[in-house]
């Protein structure tokens, strides 16, 4: 009951263009499919050719020199850069055995879509997230798994809904928090729709992390999807508690251990007994 597995009726669409399961598929499927990869193809082409850059800073921003070419934008830039990484790693893995991760891609659906309602209640330009809003949009609805995308599993887990419930206080403070900066401040962070972003980057996780709690299909990839950037932006706040979007030590800290107890806890919920760790949907229901 616990395991994050496919059954057998979905090996034919269990894989990019060029398997043997195409043979199972009818026409109109393998047209599908095909659209469908070059939709991922093209978001990613796109991701890493426009926003390259923006994500060597995930790696490169730690060190000193760069860090001091970004100066006070330091942890913003490098949160943004998480943000938008993590919304397109939903997409990435779509690379692999797509029916298995359609958890990941409602996760970076929900996520674009988070990022563009957040950048249109703050009155931003909607240039920079527009592109990718249309073309995840686009590989969900040619998404081979078809209108199973949005079925659940045979399992949830109470005990990551919990885990989920008590991040989603402080991550949506900080949320409407920074919300409220990009709306009343006049400083360069404003400026530049930086506390817009860092919304975003509170928003993002929760996305992933909901859909995997509640047991949607491929749900194991897509908890560690959310919990990957927790983890990132507790060692930002606590390496620079003196850059702007930091929450300090405390807060930090606290972010790396919910994200190293979520990462946990979707292991041992894989195949725990503990009706606490993994739950028949049917008995939640």
């Amino acid at each position: 009951m616990g395991s994050d597995t496919t059954n057998p009726t979905e090996a034919a669409t269990s894989v990019v263009p060029g398997s043997s399961g195409l043979s199972d598929l009818t026409t109109f499927g393998k047209v599908r499919l095909a659209a469908f990869a070059l939709v991922v193809l093209a978001t990613i082409g796109m991701a890493g050719v426009a926003l390259g850059e923006l994500f060597s800073l995930l790696v490169l921003g730690w060190t000193a020199d760069t860090g001091a070419e970004l100066g006070i934008h330091r942890l913003h830039v490098m949160g943004i850069a998480a943000t938008i990484f993590t919304t397109l790693l939903g997409v990435i893995v779509q690379l692999y055995r797509p029916t298995r991760q359609a958890t990941a891609m409602l996760g970076a659906f929900l996520s674009v879509v988070a990022a563009a309602a957040i950048t249109v209640g703050v009155g931003g330009p909607l240039e920079g997230v527009l592109p990718f809003l249309v073309l995840i949009s686009l590989a969900t609805v040619l998404h081979p798994a078809g209108r199973d995308l949005l079925q659940r599993g045979e399992s949830y887990s109470p005990a990551m809904l919990a885990l989920v419930a008590v991040a989603a206080v402080p991550m949506l403070a900080f949320a409407a928090d920074q919300v409220t900066r990009q709306l009343t401040a006049s400083d360069p962070h404003a400026a530049v729709g930086h506390y817009s972003a860092m919304a975003q980057f509170a928003v993002v996780p929760l996305v992933y992390a909901g859909l995997a709690a509640i047991g949607m299909r491929g749900w194991r990839v897509a908890a560690w999807v959310g919990a990957l950037p927790v983890a990132y932006y507790g060692l930002l706040a606590v390496s620079f508690t003196g850059q702007t979007g930091s929450t300090g030590v405390t807060w930090g800290s606290a972010a790396v251990l919910w994200a190293a107890s979520f990462v946990v806890v979707t292991e041992y919920s894989r195949s725990g007994d503990s009706p606490t760790l993994r739950r028949s949907a049917a008995e939640g229901d």
